[in-house]
């Protein structure tokens, strides 16, 4: 009796180790795009790696990571997205996350359309000449 006990408490740990990442400082509110938008400006390429157990928890890693950066954007689009063996390891998640995604400042982030939806991609790349960012020299 006490080893099913022993059992249902390891199993117990290893289910509730989902979920563990949680939304921080407004990451909730980032859109998710299933392809390229049209209409929005391109700000940077961003690559993500984290060791969790669940895929929903290395998205949730990659939105915080975006809220953290300097240029926030509002929509993200993963372009590639794999795993890769963690070695050595003994205890926690024998797999690690590596998300790659294009990180987009949209005039209207809940209705973007995108490529997907039909039409060309247009994505407006900020013009950088001479320290000039946006339109806005220094």
């Amino acid at each position: 009796m006490k080893k099913f006990f022993a059992l249902c408490a390891v199993l117990f740990s290893v289910v509730a180790c989902g979920g563990m990442i949680k939304n921080e400082n407004g990451s909730q509110y980032l859109v998710q795009l299933d392809a390229e938008p049209i209409g929005c400006t391109f700000l940077y390429k961003l690559e993500s790696e984290v060791s969790v157990y669940d895929v929903d928890d290395a998205r949730r890693y990659l939105e915080n990571r975006i809220v953290d950066q300097a240029r926030t954007g509002n929509a993200y689009w993963i372009t590639s997205q794999r795993t890769k063996p963690n070695e050595w390891v003994i205890f926690g998640p024998e797999r690690a996350f590596v998300l790659v995604a294009n990180v987009y400042d949209c005039p209207h982030p809940n209705n973007v359309r995108t490529a997907k939806d039909g039409g060309p991609a247009t994505v407006s790349v900020p013009n950088v000449y001479q320290g000039c960012t946006y339109g806005t020299c220094y």
